[in-house]
């Protein structure tokens, strides 16, 4: 049975599947046409961040399972697999360590604004750099954790535990969670982002959640504040976040996603010098992508060797209410 590939990934995923019998092919490209024509005879796809709407799955005439590389669902047409007959894993827990030190690592960064004062100690303006930029430390200070689920909790702990922040959270499924006392669970959003020196998002993008941080929402964080997004570009508002930091409401943000990926050069966050960011590779350390290739891989075989995968997504014929994402 053949499984595609279209974006490459860690070796160890792809050698577990050939060691079991499969036809592994790396794709030739992962646009849009040349997955359509590569998907047409494969029983299994990896899936990375590349688009599985309905048009492309409409050519898949063996497809049983798509395994994201990762957890985030927004890239796939969920209702049209569980009507067509074709699981959806994800390779839960694979990469979250690496997402949440990225996102300590931003706390970190834009606390001490880093990057600004490498780029100006190093183009010769060292007194300047010195002596005009304030810092400030995270210990004592709260951060928001939006979205309890495994990586926002993570990030928690490492705060609270590692960095003596406090913590307060949101989670629309706070009620069915076990969460520990140390965390101060508020009712709305709205209530951390009043609260928070520093807010970290660690939300899924769904309708409800884009531009879920714009100029109102910012407006009513604390003046200074900073925000941290390394779940998925569309959540926060990117002209309003730069208005927001070029005015000083907002003291940095850190981010590893954009509405647009690539970004555009023109993108108005690129021009904040307190805004700091990376490629959305959060979660593709060395580590986390050994993680992830295998556990994407082991569901691959247990779908298509008849068994039930560890991590569903979409079952085949599910009801709406049963598909996660």
């Amino acid at each position: 049975m053949k499984v595609l590939i279209p974006y490459d990934i860690d070796e160890a995923g792809k050698a577990y599947l050939r060691e079991r019998g499969y036809d592994v092919v790396v794709g030739s490209a992962h646009d849009q046409e040349t997955i359509k024509r590569e998907i047409v005879d494969a029983d299994a796809v990896i899936a990375r961040t590349d688009l599985y709407r309905k048009d492309v799955l409409e050519c898949a005439k063996k497809l049983k399972v798509i395994a994201r590389y990762g957890v985030g669902l927004d890239n796939i047409d969920l209702e049209y697999c569980a009507a067509n007959g074709i699981f959806v894993t994800i390779a839960k827990n694979g990469n979250a360590v690496s997402v949440a030190e990225k996102t300590v690592g931003f706390i970190l960064a834009t606390a001490q604004k880093l990057c600004m004062l490498d780029k100006m100690t190093k183009e010769g303006q060292y007194p300047a750099a010195r002596n005009n930029y304030p810092t400030c430390e995270v210990s004592g200070k709260t951060l928001g954790v939006l979205g309890l689920g495994n990586i926002g909790m993570i990030v928690a702990g490492m705060a609270h535990f590692g960095l003596n922040m406090n913590i307060v959270g949101f989670d629309v499924f706070a009620d069915k969670m076990d969460i520990p006392e140390w965390i101060d669970v508020k009712k709305t959003m709205e209530e951390v982002a009043e609260v928070s020196d520093i807010v970290t998002i660690h939300v899924p993008l769904l309708p409800s959640t884009v531009d879920l941080f714009d100029k109102k929402m910012i407006s009513r964080m604390k003046d200074g504040a900073i925000i941290i997004n390394c779940a998925r570009g569309g959540i926060v508002n990117e002209a309003d976040l730069a208005e927001a930091l070029k005015s000083g409401k907002l003291g940095g943000a850190g981010f590893d996603v954009f509405a647009k990926e690539p970004p555009e050069d023109d993108n108005p966050l690129f021009g904040c010098e307190t805004f700091v960011c990376s490629p959305h590779n959060a979660a593709l350390t060395v580590d986390a992508n050994r993680k992830v290739s295998l556990l994407a891989a082991e569901s691959i075989d247990d779908v298509l060797s008849g068994r039930m995968p560890k991590y569903p997504a979409v079952k085949p014929d599910a009801p709406r209410a049963e598909i996660k994402g």
